[in-house]
């Protein structure tokens, strides 16, 4: 049986329910409150209750409620524009937006429910202000934040999600085709992102999880406004770098490579020719077992020759799902202070995106991007994409 919405067969969803209801077991958990909104950029903001239901928010946010007891229907509050229509969840007991609290009350109230410890997951997507409400008007023994719940399930694939992003990168790869035969000088940076992605969405994709990022030229300024839909026109000569990606059934690509139009100079080829074996050094280091840093500091052993891992980015990766930017968050453990970036023990099927890049002022911003997936003998790539310069 297959359900609408992320098009999902049952089986799955009996999977996700049943390993974040044992996860929810472990911490005494009667009650499980899950908050989304809007948005993909940043901590799962759309992905906990799309991973649970099926439904996605798209203006304001959406909760669902989920009981330890098996016998008990979850429940979805559905967005404030309830603009996605309701046979794309699986969840039957659904209520309009409105009050979460009252949602809650009156849930518990129906099933007979006085829990000791409410947990909360995706309480970044609410006001601070809605946990004092909880305690004054629920009246729990306790409320504990319990968003490692969701962060670590949706951290490890299942075999549908894997081909879910097998999918996501093959039309991400027409647009790396589409890319290399439409550049040419004299057309701009903006043209090239119009092309890309309306070829992935003639080949289904059904958003883009990121800016459609083209950048040309050796102006560093210039390639610091990266999410801008440029205008600068193409010229012979230039360096490009192309990162984006596509979405198939709700699952994300984030992919990157270099184009020249030309030909690339030999400093360039050996840029790019240590990136790859950079990613390739971080990708047979990455077994389930081994911290993250210890990934991200095999890429960096390999750049360190020719770069100063100083002046570049602050993370090799992180990991890919729902969300362009999810957990597990790959080289970032230094923001001690931000729980999302801890250092994390990779896990098998995992699914992180790595993303080595070096920018010289002779070369242009050269940078290879693709998703892997952690298996006992390292990281395996998800897509078929050359990992070279693209002259065009």
């Amino acid at each position: 049986m297959i359900i609408e919405g992320l098009k999902m067969p049952e089986e799955e969803i009996f999977r996700r329910f049943g390993n974040v209801r044992k996860k929810m077991s472990e911490k005494d958990i009667e009650v499980l409150v899950v908050f989304s909104g809007p948005g993909s950029m940043r901590y799962g903001q759309r992905g906990h209750v799309l991973y649970l239901s099926g439904y996605e928010p798209y203006f304001g946010n959406s909760m669902m409620i989920l009981p330890l007891d098996t016998k008990l229907e979850p429940v979805l509050e559905t967005d404030s524009a309830s603009y996605f229509p309701t046979d794309c969840t699986w969840i039957k007991n659904q209520v309009e937006a409105g009050n979460h609290i009252e949602v809650i009350k009156d849930y518990l109230a129906d099933n007979s429910l006085k829990p000791l410890k409410i947990g909360v997951a995706g309480e970044y997507s609410v006001s601070p202000l809605f946990f004092q409400r909880m305690i004054e008007e629920l009246k729990p023994a306790k409320i504990e934040i319990v968003s490692s719940i969701l962060e670590e399930e949706r951290m490890v694939k299942s075999e549908f999600e894997l081909e879910c992003m097998r999918k996501t990168a093959q039309i991400a790869k027409k647009g790396f085709d589409a890319a290399a035969a439409f550049i040419k000088p004299g057309v701009t940076e903006a043209d090239v992102v119009s092309e890309v992605e309306r070829v992935c969405r003639e080949h289904g994709s059904q958003f883009f999880p990121h800016h459609t990022m083209v950048v040309s030229g050796k102006d560093e300024n210039h390639l610091e406004y990266w999410w801008n839909c440029g205008r600068r026109k193409l010229e012979a000569g230039d360096p490009i770098s192309m990162d984006y990606g596509a979405m198939h059934n709700g699952y994300c690509s984030d992919l990157c490579r270099p184009f020249v139009i030309g030909k690339a100079s030999d400093k360039q080829k050996d840029v790019v020719k240590i990136l790859v074996e950079a990613q390739q050094a971080a990708a047979e280091a990455a077994k389930p077992g081994v911290l993250g840093s210890v990934v991200d500091e095999a890429a960096n052993k390999v750049m360190g020759k020719v770069w100063d891992i100083d002046k570049g980015p602050s993370g090799l990766g992180h990991g890919v799902g729902l969300e362009v930017h999810e957990w597990p968050f790959i080289g970032y453990q230094h923001m001690e202070d931000d729980e999302a970036y801890r250092d994390t023990v990779l896990e098998e099927n995992m699914v992180i995106s790595m993303e080595p890049m070096m920018f010289f002022s002779d070369t242009g911003d050269f940078q290879i991007e693709d998703q892997f997936v952690i298996t006992k003998d390292g990281g395996v790539r998800l897509n078929d994409i050359p990992q070279i310069i693209f002259e065009v």
